[in-house]
């Protein structure tokens, strides 16, 4: 095996389980998602030269994922509703069963209402708390102004909030999200 191809396998291994959630989170479809991630990892290795810092690869190809999910969405014209992604509540071992249970009632309220928004939304809102990049990443990765990064992040929460605003959990959860911006 040659060096660039060790690299590549450690990169593929090392990043697989971040883009796939990323297309996951997008697409809602397991096929989907495993297509946006093997097409993924052919365009960043196809381009991997172009790439100045091997640090930023994870970030990198998390938005070559996104921005071909959206592609496959545009393309198949297809909604597809599922419970079937996991996303931690953040609960501790210190939380009382009802609040450990309020917790994951919330995450699952606003996964739900994330997989209601449109593409591009769901994309920069899984980028920032899915992913955890920076507001600077993001707007880097995606090409454009970090205000336009901030105000899409703005009205995507804006419309999360509108969407489990029945819930005080929810809108707990939501204050938490949109503090961390």
């Amino acid at each position: 095996m040659s060096i660039e191809q060790n690299i590549l396998e450690k990169l593929y291994h090392q990043h697989f389980n971040k883009t796939f959630r990323t297309a996951y989170l997008i697409t809602r479809d397991y096929q989907l998602a495993e297509d946006a991630t093997q097409e993924a990892f052919l365009r960043a290795f196809s381009k991997l030269s172009t790439l100045r810092e091997i640090e930023k690869f994870g970030s990198w190809i998390s938005v070559i994922a996104a921005n071909y999910s959206i592609d496959l969405l545009r393309k198949n014209r297809k909604i597809f509703l599922t419970d079937q992604i996991s996303v931690h509540a953040g609960s501790s071992p210190d939380d009382s069963p009802q609040e450990s249970w309020e917790k994951n009632e919330t995450s699952r309220e606003i996964r739900e209402a994330l997989f209601l928004l449109e593409p591009g939304d769901r994309e920069i809102l899984v980028l920032k708390y899915f992913n955890e990049l920076s507001i600077k990443e993001i707007a880097s990765l995606i090409e454009v102004p970090t205000g336009t990064v901030k105000s899409r992040l703005f009205r995507a929460r804006k419309k999360i909030r509108v969407l489990v605003e029945p819930s005080e959990a929810g809108k707990r959860q939501i204050g938490e999200i949109s503090t961390k911006y």
